[in-house]
């Protein structure tokens, strides 16, 4: 029997992602690197996800390859028609790009050990959607 948790985080989903604590700064002798500000919004975003994370930590980290589906729900926006909020739902085709959302949560999940590596992810399934219910609703099983 494979090993599985879902969970949903009841919350408003950050839309900043991993790019946006990257900043282009200077040393002392003038050259370039890519950095980060620890006081930055993509730090910010980093330490609320960990914290909305952390209650849902597996006792024991997934081991091997594992599927992992996530689906971003965004409260509706205030110039949504009422005949798509009736609907309950729709996939939301505005910024941040999926992958770049993904990236921090999946950097989250593992500093917080659902898995040793999130080369781990062997299927992904993610959706971005406007909903009346705002979250993050996660889903990890086991590949056999």
């Amino acid at each position: 029997m494979s090993k599985s948790i879902k969970f949903f985080i009841k919350c408003n989903p950050p839309k900043s992602t991993a790019q946006a604590s990257a900043r282009i700064l200077k040393r002392k002798d003038g050259s370039q690197f890519i950095g980060k500000f620890a006081n930055s919004k993509g730090k910010q975003v980093q330490n609320e996800l960990m914290v909305l994370l952390k209650p849902h930590v597996p006792e024991s980290a997934f081991n091997g390859p594992v599927q992992l589906s996530v689906v971003w729900c965004y409260p509706w926006r205030k110039s949504e028609s009422k005949k798509n909020q009736a609907a309950g739902m729709k996939y939301c085709d505005t910024r941040p790009d999926c992958d770049n959302l993904l990236k921090m949560f999946n950097d989250c999940m593992t500093r917080l050990g659902f898995w040793t590596d999130d080369s781990q992810v062997a299927v992904l399934h993610f959706e971005k959607i406007w909903s009346n219910y705002p979250g993050i609703q996660v889903e990890i099983t086991e590949l056999a």
